[in-house]
């Protein structure tokens, strides 16, 4: 890949580059102060800086990526999956109680408190500046009489807390250490016909990237003309790169701290009665590009079939880092399943 990696990628030739970059950028004191802070604290100060206002746009918000990965039903009727859970798993089912460990800035959980059908949906976060962003974008969207936010130890509530009906699990448990543990509580805090709502990223821990995810990843890359490989910073993306350890502790040591765990724990704990795969080089190809496949013209929609048609021929090469998932706890058997689902093992791209 010619990353210059070093020590099974602890440390590689990129993180010299940004080094680099950053003390022409005058960063010096950001990055000691970086180095003296550790563990959950490094956790902390790092979520305490996310700012959902300053966001760059991700590959999936693309909306021909949406349309093909992430919309669900027939032409004329295609919903997201928030909408389709409320159509099918939780249909007939008023006034759920819900809980979503590491709810972050509480964007997605606005999504799901719109569907009318939960009572209540309860967010926890260790980072009390992102709970607060989340109580009130909650306030903002109209929806705090659903979302309630409180600063916790997600396993804490989990073993404490009264049961649940669903647990939504939102780009989440990937931020999680001890996942098996994680995984057991929230088995047992579901009543019995309770639901794990689980959109996730489960590919590789710590995103080491495999070798030939980076070749496909990078082939893709390749073929994009310049002018859509252009960052916010107005540099040309040239390559994906496998961040390295040691970059990926200091500016996050939780960052898909066991993600490559999840999927076994998963089954380990539940039926999965529905899911879906997505994401397997797209997202490493177009990250801190997304920006340039936004656009509602021609040429724009040309390029973005280009990078659907890779990504298709990927996933079923190289298999899913993303999963979309409707789970029942192995020992809490439910209603009947909806018609029509998708299983395992199914087709799991919407029609269209």
């Amino acid at each position: 890949m010619g990353a210059g990696h070093v020590l099974g990628n602890l440390v590689n030739r990129d993180d010299a580059v940004r080094l680099s970059r950053k003390l022409r950028q005058g960063q010096v004191k950001r990055i000691t102060g970086k180095l003296r802070v550790r563990g959950q604290e490094r956790v902390l100060v790092r979520w305490a800086e996310a700012d959902p206002s300053l966001e760059k746009v991700q590959w999936d918000e693309i909306p021909a990526v949406r349309r093909r990965w992430l919309t669900f039903g027939t032409e004329g009727e295609e919903v997201l999956f928030p909408g389709h859970m409320a159509r099918t798993w939780l249909a007939d089912r008023p006034g759920l109680r819900a809980l979503s460990p590491g709810c972050g800035t509480g964007v997605w959980e606005i999504d799901w408190a719109r569907l009318g059908v939960f009572e209540n949906i309860t967010g926890i976060d260790i980072s009390p500046e992102q709970v607060e962003r989340a109580s009130q974008l909650a306030k903002d969207a109209g929806m705090d009489h659903v979302l309630s936010y409180r600063v916790a130890d997600a396993r804490q509530v989990l073993r404490e807390e009264e049961k649940f009906d669903v647990v939504l699990v939102l780009q989440a448990l990937h931020h999680f250490d001890h996942v098996e543990q994680t995984m057991e509580l929230i088995a047992r805090a579901l009543r019995p016909g309770g639901l794990l709502v689980f959109d996730d990223y489960v590919g590789p821990s710590k995103y080491q990237w495999t070798k030939a995810q980076m070749r496909a990843a990078n082939a893709l890359l390749a073929e994009l003309p310049a002018e859509r490989r252009v960052q916010n910073d107005g540099r040309i993306k040239r390559r994906v790169q496998r961040p390295s350890l040691l970059s990926m502790r200091l500016d996050d040591p939780a960052e898909a701290a066991e993600s490559a765990a999840l999927m076994s724990s998963l089954r380990r704990h539940f039926t999965i009665e529905e899911e879906h795969s997505y994401g397997s080089i797209l997202h490493l190809a177009l990250q801190d590009i997304a920006h340039n496949f936004t656009a509602d013209d021609l040429a724009t929609a040309q390029v973005v079939e280009q990078c659907i048609a890779a990504e298709d021929q990927a996933l079923a090469r190289l298999g899913p880092n993303f999963v979309l998932a409707v789970c029942r706890p192995h020992d809490k058997p439910g209603t009947a399943s909806p018609a029509g689902r998708t299983t395992a093992g199914e087709s799991s791209a919407p029609p269209g």
